[in-house]
């Protein structure tokens, strides 16, 4: 090792080391600092300076290299804290997600064009073969490093037990400690990506891009696939209740990817074999397809059920796959020198990517106040009901929009006319989720699935019965599955569902029922859990087994109606059957 390759290390190791100091400081800020955003504009500060500048510094000049990361990280944090002011907190606005997303696009996608100009000067930003080397050294020195750390502290853990052994617990004492824990892992990821970095020759991303491209051919017979049936099927299936916008979008981006690492850094290096070639050409040109029909999903969806917060960065997916997929299809279009046109096209969408994302964490683009005016205008519109507002994301999920459009919806419902909004919003303190069956606007289950639950659902203790108003805490979808299980039967020719009645937390009043279904399971891990007290039923709970060989769920019904069940102790009550041991988890 000469004296360079010394000071490359010592640079990464020490700044590695400095990382994770100063996320240890972080780690023990008080997270109430202006409802922590203080805390999330240095996390994010620091997470973006040296995530970059760990990425850039054995590529070009030290100094350039820091001041490129400071160049990123101060807007990228002065952004999301601009951005978190959408929410109460920053807890909540990190909750969110598609900040957290297009604060890591706004980070990682300057960094490849940092490095190219540092590498070849201010005209390297436009250097396609830098900006694509850069881009893909990266991921494969990070992976390389994080696998480093983790080998690392593998050993470090297997050699402080072997000194607990003979009694010597010094390293596990230090191993135990936060800011070792923290300084050790940023020093060992900072000389893992220093010596990866010093053998580039070795370890490239070339031998990984060259396996990927033989995925080519495979994704292109699943896609036109699915292009051929797709007539044949028709559209019905496709826009059905669940939108597979989010299947048709990563299948895009993962074609998306494959063309352009078969294109790679130019025509030398690029894939010459004829099937790799013809297989990324008509990929290109089915990339519309599958951009054009998730677009098309997502649209359905928002025109029956209205904009939601995940929606809107669904439909800047959808935006970005369109115009990588209208470059793509455009450039095999023009026939010779058709990956040329690719690369251009690529840098042409890294850009608009990175506007995109600093225009994400911009008041101009907020997906929480443009989902509450689209479900409030479908109200206004009678497009919707009362029953269809998301007034638990407009409490918790949806920051400061959903916050304002729940206060007007609470003024609202004070006007004549408005009582089920006002049973909702009364309701909606007391709701446990977004699913609770006080928000449920679910109608009740068809008289058809009650009387196939009255004839099919056996009750154990035999001398009870029905306990009535059972039915109420549950809503109808979940019902008609349950009335499923009791038209299948057991090995022993018994319904697939059965009720037991029991009183399994004596500490509280009531009893319990516990419904077991045929669901074809492997051993009882779930079954519905039914409370009463004060003579009113709901939903809560679950099953926790405590003993038993893991019969399936029809066995055990055959089993309980042919032996019957023992309440025995547990600590808490639970039941046994056949060797079988279940309880109920409050």
């Amino acid at each position: 090792m000469d004296g360079s390759t010394g000071i490359g290390r010592l640079q990464h190791i020490a700044l590695g080391a400095l990382a994770g100091l100063v996320f240890w400081v972080l780690t023990g800020l008080s997270g109430d600092l202006a409802q922590g955003r203080v805390h999330l504009g240095l996390t994010v500060l620091a997470a973006a300076f040296f995530g970059t500048a760990l990425a850039m510094v054995g590529q070009m000049r030290p100094r350039l290299a820091l001041a490129g990361a400071a160049a990123v990280a101060v807007p990228v944090a002065l952004l999301m804290v601009l951005d978190s002011f959408s929410f109460a907190d920053a807890g909540a606005f990190l909750g969110a997600g598609h900040p957290v997303v297009a604060s890591v696009i706004l980070a990682a996608l300057p960094v490849p064009f940092l490095m190219a100009m540092g590498q070849h000067g201010a005209q390297g930003w436009r250097d396609y073969a830098a900006l694509f080397v850069n881009s893909w050294n990266i991921v494969v020195r990070y992976a390389a490093a994080a696998l480093f750390l983790g080998f690392v502290w593998v050993v470090l853990w297997l050699l402080a037990a072997l000194l607990n052994l003979v009694g010597i617990t010094l390293l596990d004492r230090l191993l135990g400690e936060a800011p070792v824990v923290w300084v050790l892992s940023g020093a060992v990821l900072g000389l893992g990506l220093s010596v990866v970095t010093e053998m580039s020759d070795l370890i490239s991303a070339q031998l990984l891009l060259r396996l990927l491209r033989l995925l080519l051919p495979v994704v292109l017979g699943v896609v036109a696939v699915f292009v051929l049936v797709l007539p044949i099927r028709g559209l019905t299936a496709l826009f059905g209740p669940i939108s597979p916008a989010g299947i048709l979008l990563a299948v895009a981006a993962a074609a998306i990817s494959l063309i352009a690492i078969a294109v790679d850094q130019d025509d030398v290096e690029a894939a010459h074999a004829p099937v790799l070639m013809l297989s990324a050409r008509a990929l290109a040109l089915l990339l519309p397809v599958l951009g054009g029909l998730s677009a098309w999903a997502l649209a359905l969806q928002v025109a029956q059920q209205g904009w939601t917060p995940g929606r809107v960065a669904g439909a800047a997916a959808a935006a970005a796959v369109l115009g990588y997929a209208g470059l793509y299809a455009l450039a095999v279009l023009t026939g010779r020198g058709w990956m040329g046109w690719v690369r251009r096209g690529n840098l042409a969408m890294a850009l608009a990517l990175l506007a995109g994302a600093a225009l994400w964490l911009t008041p101009l683009i907020t997906p929480e106040a443009i989902a509450t005016r689209s479900q409030l205008a479908r109200l206004e519109a009678g497009r919707s009901t009362p029953d269809d507002l998301p007034l638990w994301q407009f409490a918790h999920d949806w920051g400061k929009p959903g916050l304002a459009a729940l206060a007007r919806l609470q003024a609202q419902a004070r006007a004549p006319g408005q009582e089920v909004l006002a049973r909702r919003l009364a309701a909606l303190d007391q709701a446990a989720g977004p699913w609770d069956p006080a928000l449920d606007p679910a109608q009740p289950a068809p008289a058809a699935v009650i009387d196939a639950l009255i004839d099919g659902l056996a009750v154990v203790p035999r001398d009870r019965t029905l306990p009535e108003g059972l039915f109420d805490a549950v809503a109808a979808p979940e019902l008609e599955g349950w009335a499923a299980a009791c038209g299948r039967r057991t090995p022993q020719g018994n319904p697939g569902c059965l009720l037991i009645l029991a009183d399994l937390l004596p500490h509280q009043p009531g009893e319990e029922a516990v419904v077991l279904l045929d669901r074809w399971g492997q051993g009882l891990r779930s079954a519905p859990v039914l409370i009463q007290a004060e003579g009113v039923w709901r939903r809560g709970g679950s099953v926790l087994t405590l003993a038993g060989e893991g019969l399936g769920e029809a066995a055990l019904i055959d089993l309980v109606l042919a032996e019957g069940i023992a309440l025995v102790p547990s600590g808490i009550q639970a039941v046994q059957a056949g060797g079988q041991v279940f309880t109920v988890a409050p």
